[in-house]
């Protein structure tokens, strides 16, 4: 009989390594955060330090030291200065004496003026006192009680005047006179209110010693700028003229007020 063949034992088929199961990690729990209680420290009140004065030692008292004496700055000599050539001084023009008894004649233009305002004309510009002075005004607008007053030249409020006439030429006349001519040379007999007087001097103030010279004639009405006078309103007013003081008494400086 033939020899049998043996019989191959099965191969084996090889065992898988078992595959390792994944260990988790076992969850952890939050730590929780630990509540700090504050610890209070004991508030210390500062202590202030008691100072005790320590007397200072007797030291003597330094003496002050002197300033140095400054050595003087010697000045630059300066140069002489030449003398200027004096210009030749010229004489003095004399001015022109007035002569007191020329007459200012009006010219044609000042007599149309005239006839359209107010105007008032004196005949010089310088008078010895006692000189007759003639006053002409032409005022178309006239009223029966105006005036004409004979004032110093810096009067500017209008109160009793040195003397005054109507321009009328009465104090009982009721009829306007436009244009007409007044002489002072007498002091009229309605002149007794205020310091009138005639003639009419310079007058000195007392106050200042200033003499005055100086006058106007001015041209007024009776009532006073608010219907209530003196003041009185004055409309026009003459050109300035000058009164000279002689050697008679009642020429001589006057001690009224220069107004």
């Amino acid at each position: 009989a033939p020899t049998p063949l043996p019989t191959p034992s099965p191969t084996p088929e090889p065992t898988p390594a078992p595959i390792p199961l994944l260990t988790l990690d076992p969850t952890l729990e939050p730590t929780p955060n630990p509540i700090l209680t504050p610890i209070l420290s004991p508030i210390l009140s500062p202590t202030e330090p008691i100072l005790t004065p320590v007397p200072s030692p007797n030291l003597p008292t330094p003496s002050p030291t002197p300033d140095p004496t400054p050595v003087p700055t010697p000045s630059p000599t300066p140069e002489p200065t030449p003398a200027p050539t004096p210009l030749p001084t010229p004489d003095p023009t004399p001015e022109p004496t007035p002569n007191p008894t020329e007459l200012l004649i009006p010219s044609l233009a000042t007599r149309t003026e005239s006839l359209i305002s107010p105007c008032l004309q004196v005949h010089k510009t310088t008078y010895n006192c006692g000189d007759p002075i003639t006053v002409t005004y032409n005022f178309e607008d006239a009223y029966s009680d105006d005036w004409i007053g004979i004032y110093a030249c810096d009067t500017d409020i209008y109160r009793h005047s040195k003397i005054w006439q109507w321009t009328c030429g009465s104090s009982t006349c009721n009829i306007p006179v436009a244009t007409a001519s007044v002489v002072f040379d007498n002091l009229p007999s309605y002149n007794h209110a205020g310091p009138h007087t005639w003639p009419v001097a310079p007058t000195m103030n007392e106050r200042t010693g200033n003499i005055n010279r100086c006058f106007k004639a001015v041209y007024l009405r009776n009532d006073g700028p608010e219907g209530v006078s003196p003041p009185y309103t004055a409309v026009c007013e003459s050109h300035i003229f000058n009164i000279l003081e002689n050697d008679t008494a009642s020429c001589s400086l006057s001690d009224f007020s220069s107004n």
